[in-house]
């Protein structure tokens, strides 16, 4: 909680901000930067989109129904609804003149020494940025080095051009001829088993017949709460 300062705080405060009278007066200038490409895609499909919507042929919708389904509430709402109605009654019932008045006191918080001379800072700071003056900058000219290579970069150039050399020049006739040898592993009698009983089994899945299926009924059944376990409830949200 901020405290309010003493007399003799109070007048050196009041003189760091009269010393502010020093402060320049600094004209805002307006910017209107141009979009960038990102803007204009974005806004050239938020248009293609629009357009989209307007054209659109409502005709092409199909006609639905909605199927209204009455949810009876459980206990726990039941209880919550039940809470809420006694607390607006509460409130609706309660007495204003139990209140006690109060008065409020507005507090002025003046800036400390340290809050001024940071905007005295920035202040001059801006100035200073508003007010330089590019001509004194000095014209610098780059100086671009040619780097030689050393002696393990032309070594491994000469390695690589005398492997490129001997790919060239390799003769061919020197290869020995090779036949292929092509083997054709027939399969086990575990593995023909496994893949009869799988043949076996698509074919039971394909001919399955539905009309042997029995037609079920499904009961939805919603129990509602019993008056012991209404009063049960209540007594354990009091």
């Amino acid at each position: 909680m901020a405290t309010t300062p003493t007399a003799p705080e109070h007048v050196k405060l009041m003189g760091d901000i009269s010393k502010g009278a020093d402060l320049k007066h600094v004209q805002a200038v307006e910017k209107n930067p141009l979009p960038s490409q990102q803007d204009v895609v974005q806004e050239k499909a938020h248009q293609e989109f629009l357009e989209g919507v307007n054209k659109f042929d409502s005709s092409k919708l199909n006609h639905a129904e909605t199927q209204e389904k009455v949810v009876l509430p459980d206990t726990s709402t039941i209880v919550k609804e039940k809470t809420e109605n006694e607390l607006r009654e509460r409130i609706g019932s309660f007495n204003k003149s139990e209140l006690s008045h109060t008065e409020t006191v507005e507090k002025v918080v003046l800036p400390n020494q340290e809050d001024v001379q940071n905007e005295k800072q920035h202040q001059q700071f801006l100035d200073g940025v508003s007010r330089f003056d590019p001509s004194t900058l000095q014209q610098t000219q780059t100086k671009e080095r040619i780097v030689l290579p050393d002696t393990t970069m032309l070594a491994e150039a000469k390695h690589e051009q005398e492997h490129c050399d001997n790919i060239k020049k390799f003769n061919r006739r020197s290869l020995k001829r090779t036949e292929s040898i092509e083997k054709n592993i027939l399969p086990d009698a575990q593995i023909i088993q496994q893949e009869k009983q799988e043949a076996e089994m698509r074919n039971s899945i394909e001919g399955f017949s539905r009309n042997s299926l029995k037609k079920a009924n499904m009961v939805e059944k919603n129990v509602l709460p019993s008056k012991a376990e209404i009063e049960t409830e209540k007594k354990a949200k009091a």
